[in-house]
């Protein structure tokens, strides 16, 4: 039997985010909020040719680099375990049987602030993800996009140390790891709802918890 939204928004208030997920998001914020701090040093550079915002400049970049690939363990681990146990079935099983729009309901007296409802409809995505391709794919998806978001971190360190700093703001390779790093809280944060919902609901059944 599926949870409801309900249930499911009541689980994390009484027993909050599993604490691998847990700290999946926290990873997923940290990068939007890394790369806010690197614009600020950037334009400190900018605008002084400071050294010391140029050496925090490169610390933020190293950073930010080192915490998605941090945040991509768990999923790389998973790939493996779960193939071997059988899990991504029972997963997938999961995942079919929810109605997502009375999900989608529920958290919207939360999280409906905005017109374009970024979060609700990557909640949706995420779900209609799996049921075409199935969970291990959405894995591997989220890996490979993280994967693509660490490349253009390593390249925005390559042109911040050859290319110089101009007198337009942003640089474009600044402006463009901005643009892209803003959505992974968006996209990838917010994957720990479907994540949540599955395993939970799977676990329940056996009355069991998972990390």
């Amino acid at each position: 039997m599926p949870l409801s939204g309900t249930q499911f928004l009541n689980g994390i208030a009484e027993h909050g985010i599993p604490a691998t997920w847990d700290e999946f998001g926290t990873y997923m914020s940290q990068d939007g909020a890394l790369v806010t701090h690197l614009v600020a040093a950037v334009r400190e550079v900018h605008n002084t040719g400071s050294d010391q915002a140029r050496d925090a400049t490169l610390r933020l970049i190293d950073e930010k680099r080192g915490n998605l690939a941090a945040a991509r363990n768990p999923l790389a681990d998973r790939i493996v375990a779960y193939r071997e146990s059988g899990r991504w079935a029972k997963l997938d099983a999961v995942v079919r049987s929810v109605d997502v729009d009375q999900l989608i309901d529920s958290m919207r007296v939360h999280f409906g602030l905005h017109s374009f409802l970024i979060a609700l409809e990557s909640v949706r995505f995420n779900f209609e993800y799996v049921r075409q391709y199935g969970f291990e794919a959405f894995y591997r998806m989220t890996d490979e996009y993280l994967f693509e978001i660490e490349r253009l971190t390593t390249e925005a360190r390559t042109a911040f140390e050859t290319e110089p700093i101009g007198e337009s703001f942003p640089p474009f390779w600044l402006y463009k790891l901005d643009m892209v790093s803003t959505e992974v809280p968006s996209h990838c944060h917010i994957c720990q709802n479907l994540i949540t919902f599955a395993e939970r609901a799977l676990d329940d059944d056996r009355g069991s918890s998972f990390a």
